[in-house]
């Protein structure tokens, strides 16, 4: 970065001693704040350690992940999972520079009023940005909900006996161990934002005074001194800091839920198939001593889609701001190619594709394992049992049979939806780049 700002200081302003304290300075403020990041690294690493020595090795994964989270929260001061937390300074302070954006992106458009092109970027940054105001709703108003769901998934391995079952615990502790290799991830892609904060040296765009966003802080001109300049790359600094904390953690909430739903009927799987077991072991249609497992399974069932549909409302609004957005960030970034190939608006775009792959690849995925079920529970040798439990069988697979779906309000969370918005996506930049050529 020292070489980067180096490089760039001579268009701002002159080599003098101000300025190159000044410079000093930014750079000594990030410095700082890598090291703050590495020093919580090995601190998380320290509680993972200590984590796995007192629990089992799936309960360790769940736990240093939450953990994980947690100390990705504590980076805003928005650590939601924690029952103690209160509004304070830094989060009032993160809280009005996201509702700041609106009027921002107003004045940057102002600004760059004659560069089209600058325009259309600021204007896809900002759909950015609107997608982390929306979202706030979720450290605000849906903090609760989020802590059930989080306490849910903590208990989800006693109540299906993980701790009892030799082969259930593997299952859990291979569900955990996708869900802290998939979390870590999302927040490396979310961090890979960083690398906008090196486009100036390596695309240069004078008309942005050679900074990374098409943002500029009201009353600074870049452009007038160094000073200004820094302050203006210091708050798209912070900016990028706010995405990634905001929105990782966030992310990471709802694709654990998402596998956690999976893992439940993953666990349903495996209960019919001992079931199944212990039916062959038993004499024809003398199960009664079945009853209490068989009553197990269904009150499990029914758990897993109240949980289902407790992930869908809540993050439902989430869904659809994600689809929503992306779809303009990928318009927006569409028009920027089509005027000039080559810009620093290409990792954006990577970025919103894989975050919209994420989301409905595993809500696909949840559907898939959803429509597995009824074939495992037809799969038992059911004509074995008595004529009770064969009707509690039947009401258990007609009720299987319904789809576990998560929803955008609009379209459904799956990789349908992902393909259609691609299909969008491309035939809308084939007419773009029809129409440039033709003109």
């Amino acid at each position: 970065m020292f070489v980067h700002v180096v490089k760039i200081a001579p268009i701002v302003a002159g080599n003098s001693a101000r300025d190159t304290f000044i410079l000093e300075c930014s750079v000594l403020l990030v410095a700082w704040w890598v090291m703050r990041r590495l020093r919580l690294r090995f601190v998380t690493v320290d509680c993972y350690c200590s984590i796995m020595k007192k629990l089992g090795t799936s309960e360790g994964n769940l736990e240093f992940l939450f953990a994980l989270i947690s100390s990705h929260m504590n980076v805003l001061k928005l650590n939601i999972l924690n029952p103690d937390w209160r509004l304070s300074v830094l989060p009032a302070i993160v809280f009005a520079m996201i509702g700041f954006l609106p009027f921002l992106t107003a004045y940057s458009v102002c600004k760059y009023y004659p560069i089209l092109e600058i325009i259309v970027e600021c204007l896809t940054q900002t759909c950015t940005g609107m997608q982390v105001l929306f979202r706030t709703y979720f450290y605000l108003c849906q903090r609760n909900v989020c802590r059930q769901i989080v306490r849910e998934m903590r208990e989800q391995r006693t109540a299906y006996g993980a701790n009892q079952n030799d082969r259930m615990e593997q299952l859990f502790e291979r569900a955990t161990a996708r869900m802290l290799c998939l979390y870590r991830l999302v927040y490396a892609m979310y961090c890979g934002s960083f690398f906008f904060l090196l486009s100036p040296l390596i695309i240069p765009d004078p008309r942005k005074s050679s900074l990374p966003l098409a943002f500029q802080l009201p009353f600074l001109p870049p452009d007038e001194n160094l000073l200004y300049w820094c302050l203006n790359y210091l708050h798209h600094i912070s900016l990028n800091i706010i995405g990634i904390h905001h929105l990782a953690p966030m992310d990471g909430v709802v694709l654990l839920a998402l596998i956690s739903i999976s893992t439940r009927i993953n666990a349903l799987q495996l209960m019919l198939e001992e079931l199944d077991g212990k039916i062959a072991e038993s004499e024809w249609q003398q199960t009664e001593h079945l009853e209490p497992y068989l009553d197990r399974i269904i009150e499990l069932h029914s758990d897993m889609k109240r949980f289902a549909e407790l992930v869908k409302t809540t993050f439902q609004l989430h869904f659809f701001s994600i689809i929503t957005m992306i779809c303009l960030i990928l318009c927006m970034c569409l028009n920027v190619i089509v005027i000039q190939p080559k810009n620093s608006i290409y990792p954006l775009m990577v970025a919103s594709i894989v975050q919209l792959l994420v989301v409905c690849l595993f809500g696909n995925i949840l559907l898939i394992a959803n429509d597995r079920l009824p074939a495992s529970i037809y799969g038992i040798q059911w004509y074995r049992l008595t004529v009770a439990q064969q009707k509690k069988i039947l009401f258990l697979m007609a009720n299987a049979q319904t789809d576990i779906e998560m929803s955008g309000v609009f379209m459904p969370v799956n990789m349908t939806s992902f393909v259609a918005v691609l299909r969008a996506a491309y035939s809308y930049f084939t007419i773009l780049n029809r129409s440039a050529y033709m003109s």
